[in-house]
Protein backbone atom coordinates (compact mmCIF):
# COMPACT_ATOMS: atom_id res chain seq x y z
CA UNK A 1 0.00 0.00 0.00
CA UNK A 2 1.08 3.48 -1.10
CA UNK A 3 -0.30 6.20 1.20
CA UNK A 4 -0.84 10.15 0.67
CA UNK A 5 -0.79 12.17 3.84
CA UNK A 6 -3.06 14.80 2.59
CA UNK A 7 -3.74 18.35 3.83
CA UNK A 8 -6.90 20.21 2.27
CA UNK A 9 -6.08 24.27 2.50
CA UNK A 10 -2.96 25.28 0.09
CA UNK A 11 -3.16 21.94 -1.32
CA UNK A 12 -6.76 21.56 -2.58
CA UNK A 13 -7.13 24.99 -2.20
CA UNK A 14 -5.12 28.12 -2.68
CA UNK A 15 -5.11 32.06 -3.42
CA UNK A 16 -5.74 31.66 -6.84
CA UNK A 17 -8.94 29.31 -6.78
CA UNK A 18 -10.08 31.81 -4.55
CA UNK A 19 -9.65 34.30 -7.01
CA UNK A 20 -10.54 32.25 -10.09
CA UNK A 21 -13.89 30.58 -7.87
CA UNK A 22 -16.28 33.70 -8.57
CA UNK A 23 -15.91 33.66 -12.27
CA UNK A 24 -16.12 29.50 -12.68
CA UNK A 25 -18.60 28.32 -10.22
CA UNK A 26 -22.20 29.14 -11.12
CA UNK A 27 -23.97 30.12 -8.46
CA UNK A 28 -26.77 27.55 -8.59
CA UNK A 29 -24.50 24.76 -8.93
CA UNK A 30 -24.05 22.22 -6.37
CA UNK A 31 -19.85 23.16 -5.92
CA UNK A 32 -21.14 27.13 -4.90
CA UNK A 33 -22.25 25.16 -1.91
CA UNK A 34 -19.88 25.06 1.25
CA UNK A 35 -17.85 23.19 1.74
CA UNK A 36 -17.58 22.25 -2.25
CA UNK A 37 -16.65 25.74 -3.19
CA UNK A 38 -12.95 25.16 -1.10
CA UNK A 39 -11.65 22.61 -3.26
CA UNK A 40 -9.88 23.81 -6.91
CA UNK A 41 -11.20 21.03 -9.59
CA UNK A 42 -7.78 21.49 -11.31
CA UNK A 43 -5.80 20.31 -7.82
CA UNK A 44 -8.32 17.50 -7.53
CA UNK A 45 -7.40 16.62 -11.24
CA UNK A 46 -3.86 16.71 -9.93
CA UNK A 47 -4.55 14.69 -7.36
CA UNK A 48 -6.76 12.14 -9.08
CA UNK A 49 -2.97 11.93 -11.39
CA UNK A 50 -1.12 10.57 -8.56
CA UNK A 51 -3.69 7.85 -7.60
CA UNK A 52 -3.91 6.60 -10.75
CA UNK A 53 -0.32 6.90 -11.84
CA UNK A 54 0.96 5.16 -8.50
CA UNK A 55 -2.04 3.04 -6.90
CA UNK A 56 -2.00 5.29 -3.60
CA UNK A 57 -4.38 5.63 -1.29
CA UNK A 58 -5.28 8.81 1.00
CA UNK A 59 -4.75 9.13 4.94
CA UNK A 60 -5.95 13.02 5.48
CA UNK A 61 -3.77 14.77 8.22
CA UNK A 62 -5.75 18.33 7.37
CA UNK A 63 -7.20 20.23 10.11
CA UNK A 64 -10.61 18.99 7.85
CA UNK A 65 -10.32 15.51 10.32
CA UNK A 66 -11.14 16.95 13.11
CA UNK A 67 -14.49 18.26 11.91
CA UNK A 68 -15.52 15.11 9.82
CA UNK A 69 -15.46 11.42 9.70
CA UNK A 70 -13.54 9.26 7.34
CA UNK A 71 -16.77 8.43 5.25
CA UNK A 72 -17.90 12.14 5.30
CA UNK A 73 -14.06 13.54 3.74
CA UNK A 74 -15.02 10.72 1.40
CA UNK A 75 -17.96 12.01 0.45
CA UNK A 76 -16.95 15.43 0.08
CA UNK A 77 -13.99 14.90 -1.95
CA UNK A 78 -15.97 12.42 -4.15
CA UNK A 79 -18.32 15.20 -4.58
CA UNK A 80 -16.17 17.74 -6.25
CA UNK A 81 -14.61 14.58 -8.67
CA UNK A 82 -12.15 12.52 -6.71
CA UNK A 83 -11.75 9.19 -7.98
CA UNK A 84 -9.59 7.35 -5.14
CA UNK A 85 -9.79 6.13 -1.55
CA UNK A 86 -10.24 8.21 1.82
CA UNK A 87 -8.85 5.26 4.15
CA UNK A 88 -8.18 6.75 7.11
CA UNK A 89 -6.90 10.06 9.02
CA UNK A 90 -4.06 10.68 11.38
CA UNK A 91 -4.35 11.12 15.19
CA UNK A 92 -4.62 14.56 16.53
CA UNK A 93 -1.79 15.19 19.07
CA UNK A 94 -1.84 17.86 21.84
CA UNK A 95 -0.06 18.48 24.78
CA UNK A 96 -0.58 20.77 28.05
CA UNK A 97 1.82 22.48 30.37
CA UNK A 98 2.39 25.65 32.74
CA UNK A 99 3.70 28.45 32.17
CA UNK A 100 6.11 30.33 34.29
CA UNK A 101 3.45 31.69 36.20
CA UNK A 102 2.06 28.37 37.21
CA UNK A 103 -1.06 28.49 34.50
CA UNK A 104 -2.36 25.45 32.31
CA UNK A 105 -1.39 25.80 28.79
CA UNK A 106 -2.27 23.25 25.71
CA UNK A 107 0.23 23.34 22.50
CA UNK A 108 -0.05 21.28 19.58
CA UNK A 109 2.18 18.84 18.69
CA UNK A 110 4.02 18.44 14.96
CA UNK A 111 1.86 17.43 12.27
CA UNK A 112 4.92 14.93 11.32
CA UNK A 113 4.62 13.33 14.64
CA UNK A 114 0.87 12.73 14.19
CA UNK A 115 2.50 10.77 10.44
CA UNK A 116 4.79 8.79 12.13
CA UNK A 117 2.48 7.72 14.54
CA UNK A 118 0.01 6.37 12.05
CA UNK A 119 3.18 5.19 9.82
CA UNK A 120 4.30 3.01 12.80
CA UNK A 121 0.94 2.04 14.56
CA UNK A 122 -1.39 1.92 11.59
CA UNK A 123 1.03 1.36 8.06
CA UNK A 124 3.46 -1.00 10.58
CA UNK A 125 6.22 1.40 8.72
CA UNK A 126 9.46 1.60 10.09
CA UNK A 127 12.45 3.73 8.74
CA UNK A 128 15.74 2.01 9.13
CA UNK A 129 19.12 4.04 9.43
CA UNK A 130 21.63 1.94 9.06
CA UNK A 131 20.86 -1.35 6.95
CA UNK A 132 19.86 -1.88 3.56
CA UNK A 133 19.15 -5.21 4.30
CA UNK A 134 17.36 -4.52 7.57
CA UNK A 135 14.88 -1.77 5.80
CA UNK A 136 13.58 -4.42 3.64
CA UNK A 137 13.02 -7.05 6.24
CA UNK A 138 11.19 -3.76 7.64
CA UNK A 139 9.19 -3.13 4.66
CA UNK A 140 8.66 -6.61 4.02
CA UNK A 141 6.43 -6.71 7.54
CA UNK A 142 5.09 -3.30 6.70
CA UNK A 143 1.58 -2.65 5.48
CA UNK A 144 2.39 1.08 4.07
CA UNK A 145 5.32 0.46 1.63
CA UNK A 146 5.87 4.11 0.51
CA UNK A 147 4.50 7.40 1.26
CA UNK A 148 3.97 10.91 0.36
CA UNK A 149 3.37 13.80 2.63
CA UNK A 150 1.34 16.72 0.89
CA UNK A 151 1.56 19.92 2.82
CA UNK A 152 2.16 23.78 2.89
CA UNK A 153 2.84 23.79 6.42
CA UNK A 154 6.86 22.40 6.98
CA UNK A 155 6.17 20.94 10.67
CA UNK A 156 7.68 17.44 9.53
CA UNK A 157 10.27 14.98 10.89
CA UNK A 158 13.93 15.40 9.47
CA UNK A 159 13.11 11.55 8.98
CA UNK A 160 10.26 12.03 6.58
CA UNK A 161 12.17 14.49 4.42
CA UNK A 162 12.56 12.16 0.96
CA UNK A 163 8.96 12.02 1.15
CA UNK A 164 7.32 15.76 1.86
CA UNK A 165 6.55 17.88 -0.79
CA UNK A 166 5.42 21.25 -0.03
CA UNK A 167 3.10 23.27 -1.90
CA UNK A 168 2.17 26.88 -2.02
CA UNK A 169 -0.53 28.59 -0.26
CA UNK A 170 -0.85 30.75 -3.94
CA UNK A 171 -1.08 27.99 -6.35
CA UNK A 172 -1.63 24.67 -4.34
CA UNK A 173 -1.18 21.10 -6.25
CA UNK A 174 0.15 21.89 -9.32
CA UNK A 175 1.22 19.74 -12.42
CA UNK A 176 5.12 19.81 -11.13
CA UNK A 177 4.35 18.94 -7.58
CA UNK A 178 2.07 16.23 -8.82
CA UNK A 179 5.10 14.96 -11.22
CA UNK A 180 6.97 14.63 -7.71
CA UNK A 181 4.88 12.90 -5.55
CA UNK A 182 4.39 10.37 -8.51
CA UNK A 183 8.14 10.19 -8.51
CA UNK A 184 8.52 9.34 -4.68
CA UNK A 185 5.79 6.92 -4.72
CA UNK A 186 6.91 5.03 -7.81
CA UNK A 187 10.43 5.08 -5.86
CA UNK A 188 11.69 1.49 -3.88
CA UNK A 189 12.55 2.66 -0.26
CA UNK A 190 16.31 1.84 -0.54
CA UNK A 191 16.26 4.04 -3.94
CA UNK A 192 15.03 6.99 -1.55
CA UNK A 193 17.09 6.19 1.34
CA UNK A 194 20.62 4.88 0.14
CA UNK A 195 21.23 6.66 -3.28
CA UNK A 196 24.74 5.67 -4.85
CA UNK A 197 24.65 3.12 -2.49
CA UNK A 198 24.68 5.72 0.83
CA UNK A 199 22.53 6.52 3.40
CA UNK A 200 20.81 9.31 3.34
Amino acid sequence: MKVIFLDFDGVLNHQYWYVRRMDEVPMDDIASQYPFYEFDPKSIEQLNRIVLETKAIVVVSSTWRLGYTINQLQNILEKVGFVGQVLDKTPSFFAAGTDNNGSKINYTIPRGCEIEWWLENVGLFRRINWSKEEQRTYLGKAIAKNYVILDDDSDMLYSQREHFVKTSTMSGLTESIADKCIKILNSSIIDLYYKNGKKQ
